[in-house]
């Protein structure tokens, strides 16, 4: 056999053992830039199974353009995803993983800005637990830490991460809106929307009671306990909220 002949024979074995790694890899979810033909008979390039992504993984196979797969979780695939899984957990949470390959060269953005990245489009409709950030600007720099359903979270924010426990569970929205107004309360605070005396816990969020003495009880309170040898008498609202305790009354008067 000659030098040119056993050349060409290596050649095609080789060529046989790349097509049968890539096949077995995933013979059902990888999609090579031929998959597909247009009407006349030109190759046409598959959507991409995401718009974009975070958790980008390469495969290990050495071969050009190489394979990515999306690893986020979402509350919806994308339409071009052929292989659409519920995400790995104990229990079922609402989200979803694209297990398609892609071959390209650029796997496209990234989702999610910068942690911390502020914008001015506010990313929930209200909040129990909002903190204004140490930044002194203005308008200031806000963040919500609700804890909130992983699908509730992953619908309305663009960072989420795990709220501080024991266990997995809630999720807390890591974006930083910035703006003058963070938004109403999902619920009122028992002695209304100021507080002068407040006790709060070191939790996050903090537990919160309001020692305020008044004239009367707001209307959300449950526990409204009278203040003992008041003249003329004075109360002070039991209630405990999980949440910020709100501004100072006084403060809030002055301005």
């Amino acid at each position: 056999m000659s030098r040119i002949t056993l050349a060409m024979a290596t050649s095609s074995i080789l060529l046989i053992f790349l097509l049968a790694g890539l096949a077995a890899a995933d013979a059902n979810t990888i999609r090579l830039p031929s998959d597909g033909e247009s009407g006349d008979g030109t190759l046409t390039r598959p959507a991409k199974p995401w718009d974009c992504c975070d958790n980008v993984e390469q495969s290990l196979l050495r071969i050009f353009p190489p394979l990515y797969r999306c690893n986020d979780e979402v509350q919806q695939c994308a339409a071009a995803c052929k292989e659409c899984v519920e995400a790995p957990g104990d229990f079922p949470r609402g989200a979803f993983v694209c297990r398609d390959w892609y071959a390209t060269v650029d796997p496209g953005p990234t989702c999610a800005p910068a942690l911390g990245q502020p914008t001015d489009k506010r990313p929930w409709k209200c909040c129990d637990s909002v903190v204004q950030l140490p930044a002194k600007i203005s308008p200031p720099f806000w963040r919500c830490n609700d804890e909130l359903e992983p699908s509730q979270c992953t619908a309305a924010c663009k960072v989420c991460q795990e709220a501080p426990g024991p266990f997995p569970g809630p999720l807390i929205c890591e974006d930083v809106y910035w703006g003058a107004d963070p938004g109403p309360l999902c619920t009122e605070r028992p002695w209304g929307k100021c507080c002068d005396n407040a006790a709060c816990t070191k939790s996050i969020p903090p537990i919160c009671r309001c020692d305020d003495e008044v004239a009367s009880c707001a209307a959300a309170c449950s526990k409204c306990e009278r203040v003992e040898s008041s003249r003329p008498p004075r109360y002070v609202c039991k209630d405990q909220f999980t949440g910020q305790p709100g501004p100072k009354c006084k403060r809030a008067l002055a301005n």
